[in-house]
């Protein structure tokens, strides 16, 4: 009897997504779930999602096709949604989380089956209103002074890097030889959040740093297409222009010790450095300088929008460095000074 139970459990989970409408391609009925996670892979990589954008919309599909076994067959997608939103709510997670779940689904139903969500009526989380932390200059100067690298990587550069560039925690371990022109003293920030480049002043102070820096790039990316261990490449690039994989310009700036198997294709390649090494190097470095607040990579990013607003940067172009779409954004990565405003009471 459990048997029976299980294997009918089965086969409605591999055959959950019904879709009606007869103008479909594909008859969903007849796909089980990893053939329908299989097409959420591909429209991901044809519209050039991140890995870790296409892996979570992954999970959140799969959790959300084991949900739908206990909903009524009858529901809408709509009201099947909204119930899954609802119970994310109820187990207590962050916003930042259930907005996740609902991005997926919306992308999912829209772009993978072409049957866009209407109205989803769900419990919501609300995102709590937080006053953004960033270190005073004395806390930023402590917290430098006890960076070390970490792993054997040089996560004290990529950490001068995130504060004195203003870089999200991956945007430095993103970088390609061909970005980085320290002549000229700039960066290139390719394909940051929201599919957008944008260049960046490298500090001077880091110029000779990333010259060196650059020397092990190409070393490494010497030694790897003598072995003929390629580097990753975005996209279909690896595909259009076979002899990238192993041009040295291609190469990373920050790439991993050893080669890994490609996430998506399985091929032994050269990786970037993981960001995991960067967070627990900034922990140990926080740790280190006794400072009380808890430090994370995105402080520093908010760190630098603050001390260089505070020297008279125009918001407007902090908005352009931090790669923001709205201004309301760069704002909100400002922290206030309030004893900075002189009471007009005191000029009568």
């Amino acid at each position: 009897m459990a048997r029976n139970f299980r294997k009918f459990q089965r086969n409605r989970l591999e055959n959950i997504f019904v879709v009606e409408q007869a103008s479909l391609l594909y008859d969903w009925r007849l796909m089980k779930i990893d053939e329908i996670l299989q097409k959420l892979s591909d429209v991901c990589r044809r519209k050039h999602f991140s890995y870790a954008t296409e892996k979570s919309y992954a999970i959140w599909i799969q959790s959300y096709s084991r949900a739908l076994l206990a909903f009524p067959a009858g529901w809408t997608s709509e009201e099947k949604a909204g119930e899954f939103l609802t119970q994310t709510a109820k187990r207590g997670v962050a916003a930042a989380t259930q907005s996740q779940a609902l991005n997926a689904l919306i992308f999912f139903y829209g772009q993978v089956l072409g049957t866009p969500l209407g109205n989803i009526d769900a419990l919501r989380v609300r995102r709590p209103v937080t006053v953004r932390t960033a270190l005073t200059a004395d806390e930023t100067r402590g917290l430098l002074g006890a960076m070390e690298d970490h792993a054997g990587y040089p996560t004290r550069l990529v950490v001068h890097l995130l504060y004195g560039c203003g870089l999200r925690v991956t945007e430095p371990l993103e970088l390609r030889v061909k970005d980085v022109n320290v002549q000229a003293g700039h960066i290139v920030v390719r394909a940051a959040k929201g599919n957008k480049d944008r260049v960046i002043s490298l500090p001077e102070c880091l110029r000779e740093a990333m010259t060196a820096q650059l020397r092990v790039a190409q070393v490494i990316a010497k030694g790897d297409a003598d072995a003929g261990l390629p580097v990753a490449l975005p996209g279909l690039l690896a595909k259009k222009n076979s002899k990238a994989r192993f041009d040295p310009s291609w190469a990373w700036v920050f790439p991993t010790a050893k080669a890994i198997a490609h996430p998506r294709t399985g091929e032994q390649v050269r990786w970037r450095m993981h960001e995991v090494n960067v967070q627990r190097a900034v922990r140990k470095a926080a740790d280190k300088a006794g400072l009380s607040v808890k430090v994370t990579p995105q402080i520093l990013r908010h760190t630098f929008a603050t001390h260089a607003h505070h020297a008279g940067a125009a918001a407007r172009d902090l908005q352009a460095v931090l790669g923001h779409a709205h201004l309301e954004t760069t704002m909100g990565y400002l922290e206030a000074r309030p004893g900075n405003v002189r009471s007009p009471l005191d000029t009568l």
